[in-house]
């Protein structure tokens, strides 16, 4: 999966050619390759890849509310109203998406203006992409809040310095270090003095410009590597907050032709694979006619020599049925005429093989008994110019194998 950080600057037109912070997440949350480059280079490179983008905290406000209602569907109805004295648009220019309830028994909502909002769809229209979810950049740090105190630090982002402020009554925030100073004693003016900790990983009170009533506990921690736990919430499979809900809802799960993908590849391998054995068996079947052809033509130049070959199937045919006056004294022609004459009266004689040449023709055949087959010579025998001689016999379950000479002389 990929991330891109969205940049704080408005998106403008041309903006599909900006460099933009990338990381390359495996499927357990490791990063395994991340730096900087357009959306039309990283459609390039990572064709395959899904897409999630981080909308940028300058753009993207996170509140906490309270709401009566305890159903999602009546707490999104009312959140807009809730929200309506914390913002300074219009409700109608803003794009507010209701996140989870916190521990507090608050529910998270974010808003952002629609104008950044089809910005950002349309760089992603233009590079080809399909993102996948638009998230709030400081809403990944929500799970890494104290349970009390402020825990303020360096952003672990990489872009311009900022600060990062966790609050267990509030939602995460990133801000400019000129106006930190500010918005830390202002929250901290608002607790009770019990409550009023603050603990800085990273940074010191110095830096950011703070003159703390003695009041306000302070706890010094070293800086910690917290942005690879918001990638990792980044990759959850049902972030916490999406920005692509309402009128810029998408579906998450794959498109319906990847689902089909296999079955697809198995059909188009199936499909080839009949292809070529039809085609296999075109050849095959085309080399066997040729084969046949060949055949028949040399067996009609051996049985017919004086005749000239035209169609040789039915010229044989009206041999056989002596439709042809063809002289007595060459080919097998007459031999097989004299032969088929005799076996039409004897119904269950079945022919299994013929051999012939110009002077002789070798029949096998297959008789219910030797007296039928004793008749069929007898009767071969009583044909003019025909001799007959029976080369062997063989007794079967099912009758008799003979195999029949037939040769021009004779009574």
């Amino acid at each position: 999966m990929l991330i891109v950080l969205l940049p704080e600057q408005p998106l403008r037109e041309g903006a599909a050619a900006q460099a933009l912070n990338w990381w390359r997440m495996e499927r357990d949350g490791a990063v395994q390759a991340s730096g900087q480059d357009t959306l039309a280079a990283l459609r390039q490179r990572f064709p395959a890849e899904r897409l999630r983008a981080l909308a940028p905290a300058a753009a993207v406000n996170l509140f906490r509310v309270r709401l009566p209602a305890q159903r999602a569907a009546a707490a999104r109805v009312a959140l807009p109203y809730a929200l309506e004295d914390l913002v300074s648009q219009e409700l109608d220019e803003l794009h507010i998406v209701m996140g989870p309830r916190r521990s507090d028994g608050q529910v998270s909502a974010a808003v952002v203006s629609h104008t950044p909002m089809r910005a950002w769809l349309e760089c992603f229209r233009v590079a080809g992409w399909r993102l996948e979810a638009l998230l709030p950049q400081a809403a990944l740090h929500a799970d890494q809040s104290p349970e009390n105190a402020l825990l303020v630090m360096p952003s672990p982002w990489p872009t311009d310095s900022q600060v990062l402020v966790l609050s267990a009554q509030e939602e995460p925030v990133l801000l400019d270090p000129s106006l930190a100073g500010i918005w830390i004693n202002r929250r901290l003016a608002g607790l009770e003095p019990q409550a009023q900790k603050m603990t800085l990983a990273g940074l010191s009170a110095d830096e950011l410009g703070l003159t703390l009533p003695a009041t306000v506990e302070v706890q010094q921690l070293p800086e910690k590597d917290h942005l690879a736990a918001a990638l990792l919430q980044a990759q959850r499979s049902t972030p916490a907050f999406n920005l692509l809900g309402g009128p810029y809802a998408v579906s998450m799960a794959a498109p319906p032709w990847r689902k089909m993908r296999p079955a697809l590849i198995a059909a188009a391998v199936a499909l080839a694979l009949g292809l070529g054995w039809l085609t296999g068996e075109h050849l095959i079947l085309s080399q066997e006619r040729d084969s046949l052809r060949a055949e028949i033509g040399r067996l009609f130049d051996r049985s017919l020599p004086n005749s000239r070959r035209e169609d040789p199937v039915m010229q044989f045919r009206q041999v056989l049925q002596g439709g042809t006056q063809i002289s007595s004294s060459s080919g097998m022609g007459p031999l097989l005429h004299a032969f088929f004459v005799v076996l039409k009266e004897h119904d269950n004689a079945q022919v299994q093989q013929v051999r012939g040449s110009l002077e002789s023709v070798v029949v096998e055949l297959k008789v219910a008994s030797f007296s039928e087959l004793e008749a069929i010579r007898a009767a071969l025998a009583a044909q003019p110019g025909v001799s007959e001689n029976l080369e062997g016999a063989d007794s079967e379950n099912e009758g008799v194998t003979a195999r029949i000479k037939l040769q021009r002389g004779g009574a």
